[in-house]
């Protein structure tokens, strides 16, 4: 059913990552409402407006004092779905971007190589499951974003120090993830950006400085090796790049429903590829696109406006 008042709603938690993307409608001329989870109150009983709905919420959203943000989307996707309302990334791209333990499940579907993976509860289970692991491994939480939980260890002793301590920092959801450290050729990974489940570029990111590769612009903008900082970008972006994995991950997101992704993976020395993130809240990065062609928020608004009008 069209209606003429119809226009793109975008479901978040975060204002600051929001910005780009509202610049990019505002050229576009293309109407547009912000719902922020946290502050947001919506009548489920009552019949949802037209429109387009793109799901932007966030896994790490309790590290900006949203806590049940994810919780409240889950229900206000419930509801549009119902209705039969056009969403992009709707409640199976939820489900990832909170679970990775989901998200390996479906790489693995498509015959995609992860690190070896085992998800404990508890510190008993942590430590006993450690055991498995006689290489260096990493701590990483199920429910994550922004690298949350993620420590690297080469000694088993040190490891249980740590589990045992006051520094050890539990998942939000209480299950974490250990697994095998995969030493990334060169230390890069590389991301790859995907809208309206097409590729639109891949992008290598220096993993030198730590694990926290968030490319949001406003993401710690006081480090030398932050996006955000032009004299020193972690960010490049990889100018034709192909790999027959692309073909593997449009499969995932199909598979899902999801229309809007950044998928990562790391190459090893022997040259054997490794993904171990999907990430439905993609951000981009403004000093790597600024050198290029390529404008991922751009891209996200055409195809929204796109959407809207097809409706």
């Amino acid at each position: 059913m069209k209606n003429k008042n119809s226009k793109i709603y975008i479901i978040h938690e975060n204002d600051e990552w929001v910005t780009p993307l509202e610049k990019e409608l505002i050229e576009l001329n293309a109407p547009f409402e912000k719902w922020h989870m946290n502050s947001i109150s919506l009548d489920t009983n009552a019949l949802p407006p037209f429109g387009i709905f793109y799901n932007r919420m966030s896994a790490s959203s309790h590290t900006r004092g949203h806590r049940y943000a994810p919780e409240y989307t889950a229900v206000i996707l419930d509801w549009l779905e119902y209705h039969e309302r056009k969403l992009v990334n709707g409640s199976r791209a939820l489900n990832l971007e909170i679970s990775k333990s989901l998200q390996y499940k479906e790489l693995k579907k498509e015959g995609i190589k992860i690190p070896k993976s085992l998800f404990a509860k508890g510190k008993d289970q942590l430590i006993k499951l450690s055991k498995q692991f006689d290489r260096p491994f990493l701590t990483k939480h199920n429910r994550a974003g922004k690298g949350l939980g993620i420590r690297l260890f080469d000694e088993h002793k040190k490891f249980e120090e740590y589990i045992s301590s006051k520094n050890f920092e539990e998942s939000i959801d209480g299950v974490t993830i250990l697994q095998d450290y995969i030493k990334p050729k060169n230390n890069r990974i590389v991301r790859t950006e995907f809208v309206g489940k097409k590729f639109i570029y891949a992008v290598q990111v220096d993993t030198s400085n730590g694990f926290e590769l968030c490319p949001a612009d406003n993401c710690g903008p006081d480090e030398e090796f932050c996006p955000a900082n032009s004299t020193g970008n972690k960010f490049m972006i990889l100018e034709n790049f192909s790999n027959p994995i692309i073909n593997k991950y449009v499969n995932v997101l199909n598979n899902n429903n999801i229309d809007i992704a950044g998928i990562e993976f790391l190459e090893d020395e022997e040259g054997k590829l490794y993904t171990y993130d999907i990430n439905t809240n993609t951000n981009y990065n403004n000093t790597a696109e600024n050198l290029t062609k390529y404008n991922g928020m751009k891209s996200i608004a055409e195809y929204l406006y796109r959407e809207l009008k097809l409706l």
